[in-house]
């Protein structure tokens, strides 16, 4: 496969040139470094399971690598596996306990009409059940799975694994500061609704019924930079900084920054035009607008992301569609769903089908398209500092 059609993880300059001070090494996911004198040291260091993501280096590579591209590594990364698994499992059993009495007291606080911290029963009930899919279930099932891949690795199978492990270090490598800039944008609004009196939610929130519908149809704009609470921020931040990276990594930052301020727009008039009453806010819209165009985009390049890579966004898919219908009293499937459609819709009208491996180029159409955007956007997230200040004076 020659270099110019090798997709950017895949080609021999995707990482850094090995350090010189020793023949063996590994660099782990925090970046730090661990010298050995002989594979046999390299193979004990793996051994231990210390660094969920490392890269190595070895005498036959002039630059890091991934370990899977040593086949003398199979024992080592199996037992690298089952460490994880074990660990994995021993998290999940760890939390099951109070994740467990999160979800029995849910059920309790939802026939009783209690308000446990707050929150109305069935609220809670459906963030403990959360709880209990991220903290327990998910460990339970990231354990079955590695213990199962360690099951089936050997010397032959490894290599097929290589595509996958180069791609999730080299996105783990790349900087991305306009997810950074965007997500401390909502962070700085969100500790505006902190120190300032009340929610915020009623001065730049998405109130249809009392303000949208008597003209205040800016609050579309700042409604997604506030949220209903600690929870609400994080489960919605944690989205964002995945999906974030993963679109500005791959199609760059100008698509990034158009699908946020597209994805605020198309949230909220789907939100408008299906739920005319209540109050909407977050920033859901825009993470499930960044899926949606993933969706469109990987499908359209698919020499661009490994296939186990690409599987991941169809089961963030289905997360979102059992959030939605757990939650369907409180979770707005309507901005969800406007927002994954304005994505997607992004991506097809963007970019044609491709069989290159290379990301698309940034055409100057696509630098004003993002240049403009976030200046919306900053000045969307401005809008809703301006208006809780208002209020609190």
């Amino acid at each position: 496969m020659s270099e110019p059609a090798s997709p950017a993880w895949a080609r021999r300059d995707a990482f850094s040139v090995k350090p010189e001070e020793s023949d063996f090494g590994a660099v782990d996911g925090k970046g730090g470094v661990q010298s050995f004198g002989s594979l046999d040291e390299l193979k004990a260091y793996l051994n231990t399971g210390k660094g969920r993501l490392a890269l190595i280096w070895t005498p036959s590579h002039p630059r890091l690598i991934s370990p899977e591209e040593i086949p003398e590594l199979a024992g080592a990364l199996k037992k690298r596996r089952l460490i994880f698994s074990a660990e994995d499992k021993g998290e999940a059993k760890r939390s099951l306990p109070f994740t467990g009495i999160a979800v029995l007291y849910g059920v309790y606080a939802y026939f009783q009409n209690d308000r446990p911290f707050g929150f109305e029963g069935f609220q809670f009930l459906v963030f403990a059940i959360f709880g209990f899919l991220y903290f327990t279930a998910r460990p339970f099932w990231e354990s079955y799975k590695g213990k199962k891949s360690a099951k089936a690795l050997t010397r032959e199978s490894v290599a097929g694994e290589i595509p996958e492990a180069r791609f999730d270090l080299w996105m783990e490598s790349q900087k991305t500061p306009f997810t950074v800039a965007l997500l401390a944008l909502v962070g700085l609004v969100g500790l505006g609704q902190l120190l300032t009196p009340g929610s915020g939610i009623a001065e730049a929130g998405l109130d249809k019924a009392k303000y949208y519908a008597k003209g205040e149809t800016w609050r579309i704009f700042t409604a997604a930079f506030m949220h209903g609470n600690v929870i609400h921020f994080a489960l919605n931040a944690s989205a964002f900084w995945y999906l974030g990276r993963r679109v500005e990594i791959l199609s760059r930052w100008p698509h990034l920054a158009g699908v946020f301020f597209l994805s605020i727009v198309g949230a909220g008039w789907a939100t408008v035009a299906w739920l005319p009453t209540g109050t909407s806010v977050g920033v859901s819209g825009v993470v499930c607008g960044l899926l949606g165009f993933l969706l469109v985009f990987e499908t359209l390049h698919r020499t661009l992301v490994p296939r186990p890579a690409r599987r991941r966004l169809a089961g963030i898919l289905v997360s979102l569609v059992v959030i939605g219908a757990l939650g369907f009293r409180f979770v707005d499937n309507a901005a969800h769903f406007g927002g994954l459609a304005t994505g997607a819709v992004y991506g097809l009208l963007v970019f044609p089908k491709s069989s290159s491996p290379q990301r698309p180029m940034i055409l100057k159409r696509d630098y004003v398209l993002g240049g403009v955007s976030l200046l919306l956007i900053a000045v969307s997230a401005l809008g809703a500092m301006i208006a809780m200040l208002m209020r609190s004076q």
